[in-house]
């Protein structure tokens, strides 16, 4: 009112005051200063709060990445076991796969080597056979030699006497007759000494019979080492295959006795918690009957003053009912606590009795395991030795072989040399004698 008042004065006074438009113009900029800095401070309280519930979000965010991360990790290194078990189960069926193909391959070459034996056998038979045969032949040839030595010694004697009759050249005839004689003689020798030689190469022919003989007889016994080596290859393969059925029997018994033991502690559980909830119901029975009681006595305490007061016969019998009612009460009372009592003492005794047998179950289980345990271990252990002695008779069984082939061998070519040596010996002699005996004979048959 005052401003318009000096307004008016001025306006009527004709003077121009500036005053109020300055006025004016610094309201409305204080009135902007406020109005942007409002804004301002808006814009700013937006921005924190945006800001901070952007940092809760990255918060949680970060904290989700971190259990992701430990997830992973966890994720990651039950992957690394069971690479590592998967790589052991591998490495270890490798190794049984390695070992199965090690005893198929010794096998075979057993089979081989028992081929081999075998045909080696035949051929040292079919040797001795022709062998057999050829001395048999030169037995028959030397046999022969005496007769046909006789017959030209009466030859011989025949031609002396027709040459005595013909009376011809005596002295000339004489001379080739003893010349016939002496070589008669010689060849009687050379013939002594063939049957001596014959004698000495049947004496070698019968020591080699005799070493072929020991050498089948060996290679026989060789080949029963071999069968029986087989025999008990496949016997230790099937005693394995019976070890592994056993050990899967174990570990499934083992399994079901680890399953009823689980059956069995939750039975012992559940009865303890019945125990312990027979034991809360004994102890509010036993609260229950502490409060009968007292109740009882506050009843006949009542009864008393209630007697002492009003004497009356109806009150005393109504008191007699409500304390015989109290006694049964109380009688009954004491009856429940004394039957949850059995019943508790009977879960007790169930309850050590179940604890005693599984702790004796557990102990048979556990003494079976380790014996079962035992028992497979110490047949390991005689497989092992089994295949280590049927390993050690192979390779004698293999040294012997090549020792009697080696000996064989040397045999076959002794006699054949020895063979060989009589017959070129009997061919020469023979050609001699008879080279001799055409000779002598010349002359006659002209």
């Amino acid at each position: 009112m005052a401003l318009s008042n000096n307004r008016r004065r001025q306006r009527g006074g004709g003077g121009l005051d500036a005053w109020p438009g300055y006025v004016d113009a610094l309201s409305t900029l204080l009135m902007v200063i406020i109005f942007v800095l409002m804004v301002f401070v808006l814009a700013q309280g937006f921005l924190s709060v945006a800001l901070s519930s952007r940092d809760r979000a990255l918060d949680r965010l970060n904290q989700q990445v971190a259990e992701l991360a430990e997830l992973l990790a966890l994720e990651r290194g039950q992957a690394g076991e069971l690479r590592s078990a998967l790589a052991r189960t591998a490495e270890e069926l490798r190794a049984a796969a390695t070992a199965r193909d090690s005893l198929f391959a010794q096998l075979r070459e057993m089979r081989d080597e028992r081929d081999r034996l075998s045909g080696e056998r035949d051929a040292v038979r079919g040797e001795r056979d022709r062998l057999t045969a050829r001395l048999t032949d030169l037995e028959l040839t030397s046999r022969g030699g005496p007769e046909r030595i006789a017959a030209l010694e009466a030859q011989l004697a025949e031609a002396l006497g027709r040459a005595e009759a013909a009376g011809g050249d005596a002295a000339q005839t004489v001379r080739r007759l003893t010349e016939t004689g002496r070589s008669l003689t010689a060849e009687r020798t050379a013939r002594q000494q063939l049957e001596a030689r014959t004698a000495e190469l049947d004496r070698q022919l019968g020591e080699s019979r005799g070493a072929v003989e020991t050498a089948r007889r060996e290679l026989a016994g060789l080949t029963r080492q071999l069968q029986e080596a087989q025999a008990q290859l496949a016997e230790t393969q099937r005693q394995l295959a019976a070890m592994r059925t056993e050990m899967a029997a174990l570990d499934q018994q083992v399994k079901a006795d680890r399953a009823t033991i689980e059956a069995r502690l939750a039975d012992v559980t559940r009865l303890s918690e019945q125990i312990r909830a027979l034991s809360a119901m004994r102890d509010q029975m036993e609260r229950q009957a502490q409060e009968a009681a007292r109740r009882a006595g506050e009843e006949a305490q009542r009864r008393t003053t209630a007697e002492a007061a009003a004497g009356s016969e109806a009150e005393r019998r109504i008191a007699a009912e409500r304390a015989v009612a109290t006694e049964t009460e109380r009688r009954r009372a004491a009856e429940t606590i004394a039957g949850e009592e059995a019943q508790r003492r009977q879960a007790l005794e169930r309850a050590a009795a179940e604890q005693a047998r599984v702790a004796t179950e557990q102990t048979r289980l556990a003494e079976s395991a380790r014996a079962q345990v035992a028992l497979l271990g110490r047949q390991l252990e005689d497989l092992r030795a089994q295949l280590a002695r049927i390993a050690a008779a192979l390779d004698a069984a293999e040294a012997s072989g090549r020792d009697k082939d080696a000996q064989i061998s040397a045999l076959g070519t002794r006699l054949n040399a020895a063979l060989a040596a009589r017959v070129e010996e009997l061919q020469r002699y023979r050609s001699d004698f008879f080279g001799r005996l055409r000779d002598v004979l010349g002359d006659r048959a002209d």
